[in-house]
């Protein structure tokens, strides 16, 4: 489960020195206001990236609760076959970590976690056949404090810690875990 998010960290530090390099390369020649511009697109880039690889995790998690072996193959397939309905729940997390990027807000992996928590309910349940907007995945994670506080705490601080470069190679696989089986056992 944690060659999705070894592959998904290379394609963001690939793309983000790509786009970084050009940035210092037009540096003499571009304005501060471009800078924050090219900020706003790597975030918004990666802001999709890990949404798509949350919801790859989260196929890989139903695998694995099925009692079968993780197969990335079947869970990209699985993936690339729902893009229309993640796609919308993509565009607002990159949306969101573009806005912040732009912002240069202090402490914007905080916001980032949060927000990420939606990824991580709406996936799930997406993975689990059952596809939710972005009230009922609110209203799921709220009542969930009071069904186990516990599990919700934790996705929480993962979902937080999911943001930190390396890091998010462990914490993003097992909080996709952990909210798919959230979301099997609390319909």
């Amino acid at each position: 489960m944690i060659i999705p998010a070894l592959l998904a960290l290379i394609i963001t530090v690939v793309l983000g020195f790509a786009i970084g390099l050009i940035a210092v390369a037009l540096l003499p020649l571009i304005s501060f206001t471009v800078i924050r511009g090219i900020a706003f697109v790597i975030g918004f880039i990666v802001g999709i990236v890990i949404t798509f690889l949350i919801q790859l995790e989260a196929y890989e998690s139903v695998d694995v609760m099925n009692g079968m072996v993780p197969d990335v193959g079947s869970a990209w397939r699985r993936t690339a076959a729902n893009t229309g309905t993640i796609l919308p729940t993509a565009l607002l997390v990159g949306l969101i970590y573009g806005l912040l990027a732009l912002a240069g807000v202090p402490g914007a992996f905080v916001i980032e976690g949060l927000v990420l928590i939606l990824a991580y309910v709406i996936t799930s349940h997406l993975a689990l056949g059952r596809a939710m907007g972005l009230g009922a995945s609110l209203n799921w994670y709220s009542n969930s404090f009071s069904r186990d506080g516990n599990s919700a705490v934790v996705v929480l601080i993962g979902s937080i810690l999911s943001t930190i470069p390396i890091l998010n190679l462990f914490t993003i696989p097992y909080t996709s875990l952990l909210s798919t089986l959230m979301a099997r056992n609390y319909p």
